[in-house]
Parts: C-alpha cells; sequence; structure tokens
C-alpha cells in the first residue's frame, strides 16, 4: 500500500521537487517508529539547520506500526489544542530559510480523527495554514510569513473529532521544501572609551550583533592599523560581547575596530575608536578647558609656553611650531609626537619632563644650551639630551682634534663626526677659539665667550643604563635627559655601583701654558655627595666656580668613580623629585640658584674655605647629617682630589683626606674633628668660614692650632696663621660650643653671673653690665648674618639705636675686659 502510494505521489508532486529543494525530509522506515518521541532516525537535513524531527503532543500515544509514525489517543470533540504531530526547525547562526511547501503523506484508521489543521509558531499556532487532510496533500509555504525565517520555526499538525480515542492517525512520510541562505552578521558598534592618563589596559563591551557566531578584533596604534599590537591583528574572540586589552603603553593612544561573522564570513569593520585620555586642542584657543596631567594636549596652531604646562601626552601637528621659553617647564606624564614638519624649541634652561619610564617619544626637538663664560682654549662637559647627536653638528667650528669622551683611566680623541651616543655618556668639547669668523657667523672677542649650542633630536627617556669602567675606575658620564636630574637621588639609586661623590668641572682657574702643552688644572672640579658639595672659588670676573646646588643640568655630564662592575642607572624618578620640581632648574652650569629643603633629611653643615692673598683656594666640608656615619661611607664622604697646583684643605676621618666629610647624628657639641692641609708654597694663610646650616648657624665654631695653642672662634672673624712648604695633618682640630641663651621677651630681663642684663625698648637694644666693663658687642641673627659689632666699648653700658631687626630672636655675644664673655638669645 505505502510503496503504491509513493510512486503516486512522485508522480503528482514532481513538478513542485523539480523547482524546489528538500530542506527536511523523512521517508519515516523501520519498526514502530511511533516509540520515539521525536522520531528521528532515516531524516535527512539540510546542513544550514536543526531539526528537532517528528514528534507528539503529550496528549497522545503511540501505536505500534511500521513505516510509519502513528499515534492514538485523538480528541472525539471539536476541542483541537493539545493533539497534534510537531515539527522544529532551528536555521543555523547566520542562516535563514525561504519556505516554499510542506508535502505530507497520512493515513487514518477507521476510528481515527477526522478534521484537520497544519499551523505554525509564528503567530503562536492560531491560524490555519491552507487545508489538509489525513491522507496526503501538499501545503503552500510562500506567504512572507514565512521567507526569511532566521529564528526557530515550530509547524504542527492537529487532529481531532475521532470516531474513539483508540482510533490512530499516522505521518507515513513528509518533506520540507525551501531554500536555506547564508545571511551575514551586522556590522558591530563600539562605543568610546576614554583612558585615565596612567592606564594600561582597558576594557571594551559592544551589544551583540544579529546572526553573529563570532567576533575578530585589531587593536592598533595608528589609525590606518598598520602597526598592531602583537596578537591584535584579527584576533579571533569567539561569541563573547567583551574583550580585555592590557600590556599597553600607559595613556595610549590606541585604534580599534571590530567585525561579526557567522558561517557565511565575515561583515565589513565597526567603526574606529581611539581609546585614549580626553584631549585638549589648542587651535588659538583650547578647545576641551585648559590643559591638566588627566589630558593630551595637541597642537594644531603655533604655540609659545613662557611658564609651566603639565599634560598628559603632547602632540605636535604637522607643520606648527611650539616655543618653550628659558625656564619654562613642559611636564609629561607619557610620551611626546612631534609629527611630520611640526617642531617643539626648548630655549636655554627650560626644561621637558616626563614622568612614565616606558613612554617612547616621537619626532625630534630642539634643545637650545648656552655654557657659563669660558675662557680660551676651555673645555664643557657635555652629555647629549637626544638621541643621535653629531658633536661637530652640536660645535662645528671646535678643532677637529678637541672633541674627547674618557675610557680606561685616559682621555680617548673622538672623530667630530661621531655621534653623542650611547645616552648618558659623557663628552669633552673645547670651545672654539676667539677672534676668529666662521661659515656659521659665530665669533667671539674679549676675555670670555659663552657659547650656545643646538641639540636636535629625539628626546631621551625613561630608564637609561650605561656601563661603568669598573672596579675603582674614573667614568665621564653625564645627565642623559632634557631636564634637571636630583644628583641625590642618582647616588642613591646608584649606591651599589659608585663611590658616592660627583666632580663636577667648573673651568675656574685660567689655563696655564707649560712648554708645547697647555695644563688644566685638576682641582677645577666643584664636588657632592649626599652631604653636600664644595666649590673651586669664589668667582671672579667671567668665572663660574661655585657650590653644585644637588641638581644636574640638561647637558652636563661629570665624573664618578665605580667601585664595582655593572651599569649606571638613570631613571626619571630623578627628573621629578621634589628638589628639581620645587625650583624648576635646570640652570646650573655651575651658577648657584635658592632650593627648597628637604625636610625628611637633617642637615647641620660647615663649609670653611682655605685662602692666600694670591688667590690660592679650597674649600672643604663637614655635615651632620641624616644617613651618615663616624666611619667611612662612599656615598656621604668624598676625598681630596689633591689636584690644586698650592694648597690642599681636607678632614681626617680613618686617615683618609676629605674634602667632604659626612658625619652621624644626632649632632654632639662635644665633637671633635681633624683637619690638615697641605701647601707648595710658604706665607700667610686663613681659614674661614664661607657658610653654614641648621644647627652649626646657632652654635659657636673653633679652630684649635695646636702650633700655638690658640683656639679661636671662627664665627667671630677668619683664622690667620703662617705655614712653610709641606703637610700638616694634626696642626688644627674643628670643635664647637653650644650658645648657652635664653630667649627674652620684650620688657623681660634675665640677670647673668656677669651681672648682666640685656632688654627692649622703644626700638633700642640696651646692655648693662653690674661687675665687669664691656669690651665688644656682637649680634648675630639665626642664620649666622652679623647685624652688628662694636669693639673699645669700655663702659658698663649700651644702648643701641636703630637696630636692623624684624621680629626676630638675636644672639647677642658680650665680651668684657676681662677677656669673659656671655652670649645671650634677645627677641627684637
Amino acid at each position: 500500500m505505502k510503496q503504491f502510494f509513493l510512486a503516486c505521489l512522485f508522480f503528482i508532486v514532481s513538478p513542485v521537487l523539480i523547482f524546489s529543494q528538500s530542506i527536511f525530509n523523512n521517508p519515516i522506515t523501520g519498526t514502530y517508529p511511533g516509540q520515539s518521541n521525536p522520531y528521528t532516525i532515516g531524516q535527512n537535513v539540510d546542513p544550514g539547520i536543526k531539526v528537532s524531527g517528528i514528534g507528539r503532543s503529550g496528549a497522545l500515544s503511540y501505536v505500534n506500526a511500521n513505516n510509519r509514525y502513528d499515534a492514538k489517543g485523538w480528541k472525539v470533540d471539536d476541542s483541537d489544542s493539545d493533539t497534534y504531530f510537531e515539527f522544529t526547525i532551528t536555521p543555523n547562526q547566520g542562516r535563514q530559510i525561504n519556505f516554499i511547501s510542506f508535502v505530507y503523506t497520512g493515513q487514518v484508521s477507521a476510528n481515527g480523527p477526522r478534521l484537520f489543521a497544519f499551523r505554525s509558531s509564528v503567530d503562536g499556532f492560531s491560524t490555519n495554514i491552507g487545508s489538509v487532510s489525513g491522507a496526503r496533500g501538499t501545503v503552500s509555504l510562500s506567504s512572507t510569513a514565512f521567507q526569511g525565517v532566521d529564528f526557530p520555526i515550530t509547524f504542527r499538525f492537529y487532529g481531532w473529532a475521532a470516531i474513539t480515542r483508540t482510533g490512530a492517525f499516522s505521518i507515513n512520510d513528509f518533506q520540507f521544501n525551501g531554500v536555506v541562505s547564508c545571511v551575514k552578521s551586522q556590522a558591530p558598534t563600539l562605543p568610546e572609551v576614554n583612558l585615565a592618563c596612567t592606564s594600561t589596559s582597558f576594557i571594551l563591551n559592544w551589544a551583540a550583533c544579529s546572526n553573529a557566531s563570532n567576533y575578530f578584533i585589531d587593536v592598533a596604534t595608528d589609525s590606518g592599523f598598520i602597526n598592531n599590537l602583537e596578537g591584535y591583528k584579527n584576533k579571533i574572540l569567539g561569541n563573547t560581547l567583551s574583550e580585555t586589552v592590557e600590556d599597553l603603553a600607559a595613556g595610549g593612544p590606541y585604534y580599534v575596530r571590530l567585525k561579526s561573522a557567522n558561517e557565511c564570513g565575515e561583515i565589513s569593520y565597526s567603526n574606529v575608536i581611539k581609546a585614549a585620555p580626553p584631549e585638549t586642542i589648542y587651535n588659538g584657543s583650547w578647545s576641551n578647558g585648559l590643559p591638566d596631567s588627566g589630558k593630551n594636549v595637541r597642537f594644531s596652531k603655533d604655540f609659545n609656553l613662557n611658564e609651566s604646562l603639565e599634560t598628559c601626552s603632547c602632540q605636535i601637528d604637522n607643520g606648527v611650531a611650539v616655543h618653550v621659553d628659558s625656564g619654562g617647564v613642559l611636564k609629561l606624564q607619557n610620551r611626546l609626537d612631534v609629527l611630520g614638519a611640526g617642531t617643539i624649541t626648548f630655549e636655554n634652561n627650560s626644561s621637558l619632563i616626563q614622568v612614565n619610564d616606558a613612554a617612547v617619544n616621537i619626532g625630534q626637538i630642539i634643545y637650545n644650551r648656552i655654557t657659563s663664560p669660558m675662557k680660551n682654549f676651555d673645555f664643557t662637559y657635555w652629555s647629549s639630551p637626544v638621541q643621535g647627536q653629531i658633536l661637530n653638528v652640536l660645535s662645528p667650528n671646535t678643532l677637529s682634534d678637541k672633541y674627547f669622551s674618557f675610557a680606561n683611566g685616559n682621555w680617548v680623541y673622538e672623530n667630530g663626526a661621531n655621534s653623542m651616543d650611547p645616552a648618558g655618556k659623557g663628552f669633552v668639547i673645547r670651545v672654539p677659539k676667539p677672534d676668529t669668523k666662521y661659515s656659521n657667523k659665530e665669533y667671539w672677542t674679549g676675555s670670555t665667550y659663552s657659547q650656545p649650542v643646538q641639540f636636535k633630536g629625539i628626546p631621551n627617556n625613561g630608564v637609561i643604563e650605561i656601563l661603568s669602567e669598573g672596579i675603582g675606575m674614573d667614568n665621564l658620564i653625564g645627565n642623559p635627559y632634557p631636564s634637571a636630574i636630583d644628583a641625590d637621588e642618582f647616588i642613591k639609586a646608584n649606591s651599589a655601583i659608585i663611590v658616592g661623590t660627583l666632580n663636577f668641572w667648573t673651568h675656574n682657574t685660567a689655563i696655564k701654558q707649560d712648554g708645547a702643552f697647555y695644563v688644566y688644572n685638576s682641582d677645577d672640579y666643584a664636588s657632592y655627595n649626599l652631604t653636600g658639595g664644595t666649590g673651586t672659588a669664589a668667582p671672579s670676573a667671567g668665572d663660574s666656580g661655585t657650590i653644585p646646588n644637588g641638581k644636574i643640568a640638561s647637558g652636563v655630564s661629570f665624573f664618578v668613580t665605580s667601585k664595582v662592575a655593572g651599569n649606571f642607572v638613570f631613571n626619571n624618578a630623578m627628573r621629578n623629585s621634589g628638589k628639581v620640581l620645587a625650583s624648576n632648574s635646570n640652570n646650573q652650569f655651575f651658577k648657584i640658584s635658592n632650593t627648597k629643603k628637604d625636610s625628611s633629611i637633617e642637615k647641620n653643615r660647615l663649609w670653611l674655605n682655605l685662602t692666600n692673598s694670591e688667590g690660592a683656594f679650597k674649600q672643604l666640608l663637614v655635615g651632620y647629617v641624616t644617613g651618615a656615619t663616624n666611619e667611612m661611607d662612599n656615598l656621604y664622604d668624598g676625598t681630596t682630589s689633591d689636584g690644586n697646583a698650592f694648597v690642599d684643605f681636607y678632614s681626617i676621618s680613618e686617615e683618609n683626606k676629605l674634602v667632604i666629610q659626612g658625619r652621624a647624628l644626632p649632632f654632639d657639641y662635644t665633637d671633635k674633628v681633624a683637619l690638615g692641609f697641605k701647601t707648595n708654597i710658604d706665607g700667610a694663610f686663613e681659614i674661614k668660614i664661607d657658610h653654614t646650616d641648621g644647627l652649626l648657624s646657632n652654635c659657636a665654631i673653633f679652630l684649635e692650632d695646636k702650633n700655638t695653642g690658640i683656639l679661636h672662634d671662627l664665627k667671630e672673624r677668619s683664622y690667620p696663621f703662617s705655614a712653610s712648604k709641606g703637610e700638616y695633618n694634626s696642626r688644627f682640630v674643628l670643635s664647637y660650643k653650644e650658645l648657652d641663651i635664653k630667649s627674652t621677651s620684650k620688657q623681660e630681663t634675665e640677670k647673668t653671673k656677669q651681672g648682666l642684663a640685656i632688654y627692649t625698648q622703644e626700638k633700642q637694644l640696651s646692655i648693662n653690665s653690674a661687675v665687669e666693663k664691656i669690651s665688644m658687642i656682637v649680634i648675630y641673627d639665626l642664620n649666622g648674618k652679623l647685624l652688628y659689632k662694636k669693639k673699645d666699648i669700655d663702659k658698663e653700658q649700651i644702648v643701641i639705636p636703630n637696630l636692623t631687626s624684624k621680629h626676630q630672636i638675636l644672639i647677642v655675644k658680650t665680651v668684657f675686659d676681662n677677656s669673659d664673655y656671655q652670649i645671650n638669645k634677645v627677641f627684637f
């Protein structure tokens, strides 16, 4: 029977099948198919869809019949809601179905249902589709409701009005005809992403795209997606709606695009977004408010900076010129981009400061420097703040054999065409000769010349390492950045490798000729360590020998001794210390500038000068500072170079001759420090205080001369002495005495052991002695500045009118005729 029906069916419907395509069919063969719910054996399914097979509702039960899907339990009344066969078809992601027809063969028993309907889930099974019977038929599915179906759809074949509930109805075979085609997914839409300036990652979220089963992402550093991040060129994400992008350079910018895909292939890209901090653009005015450390700055029009500007990153557009005046500071959290023909010029003593060590700069800067005044034959010690600077481009008129570096304990001739790389390497360049006209119009005459030079290249940034010369060797290295660095931070960061004293060439002493050679004084090196610095001499006209202020200016190189092999390290923290940022100082080619004191570091220091009337000079420093000990300490103690042609002056610790000696805290007024000196000339000398700070500004400082037995108060005056050629390491001892001073306010009087009374009244200071006549009065402020001094008084009372003082504590030293003295503290 079934075989005959199939043949007939083919004859009848074959014209339809020729022009359609089966997407789901089952001839239903085998033993008792109805026992399965659903039944899937033998079905044929288009690869673009998934199907449930043929199933029955829960109100039906199976009938054991071969080669058909048979069921009983059909409703005997007119209710048509819960007795049906069911087929569910689900398009794969990215597929859609255009249905054509449903073709079936049915078979009804004598007591089976007599009414039938074919419906779908499109309208909740509420509307009949065509007209069906229990025998065979074709249902057209060509209506709009069944076209472009990209969602699961269920069809039900209902039966009811059976004679008895035991009556049976079966589907013997069926076929859904139609076309399964690809539907590409939608293009994603990406939201904007704003980064914090320090962000090294970001999370990207997006809404699901219709028909998408996979997503691909590109992340690049350029909007053309030429320079993709590693692993982020068409990266497969799967069917996810979020991606975390990590291990980035802080602050970006990064460009992101996304595309979706399914079995039909990939769709076009999403919008491109820029993941970066907020940006403000200068085009005559600021587009997004004034710059700050959380914003990127972009200059699209020329700009002049004459103060400090702090921002996240900075971009100079093609053809735009930015100029930073002397003293101006451009501080960036991240990188500097100078695009195309854009320029940024930093004038002498201006600064480019960067915070992030990992920031990579793009494009060149112009960095101008002007040296301290130099004499003929003088040298400047340089280190380049940019990459690739050529020696004879920096100083084109220097004689070709007067470019040097230093290695293996010797000066090394450098070809002028050599670059000043690697960053941090020091070079020495002689000043061009005077009274000579050069092709670039550089010309100088007279006794001194402040040479202008121009560095041009990509600015150095971040961690920079340079190999040391090895154990006990001198190294000529320098500040590699276009901003000052903190010498203390450099010393502390390199404490494992260096003997901590830095030596800076001051070109203070006139160059002398010895036969065919010019002699440079090796004692023209100012010294600096964690205790402080010593200078070379009080500067005369055209000279610049001063005490290092603890900040190493851009372009400056220096000597330091390595105690072990290894690398010297520079980093951005040295550019961002409080000492550097407090004054924005980038000007010490050895010129003094005021600095703020670090309140966390206690320093009590004394600078002593040894001089004579002919100009011999040597300075030493003794300091009681945080971190120092009374033993030899490389970071706080610096040995004398003994390079002065005439005199050497030093303190002595453990037989070491120290130009700088750090000693332990707390400061002990009973401490004594041995001093030594060496002279190559006979004659008269003097030792005097250059200046003091901390507790040493408020205590008596004595110099004991063991040869004469004199204990001399250096606060009162310098100490003169005579010496013949030789070395004297046991003649002088430095000692202190705490001033026994007590405060007295106005209208208050304090009697001393000498019967001394000091009081203030009507802008006058009165001093009365009831016992001894007064010989001398000396008055200082707490900084040690001399405000008043009078000798040969020979009276019991003195009134000092019009004393220059502004409501402060004064130190009054009263010397009596019997040589006793009393020190008091008075508020005036």
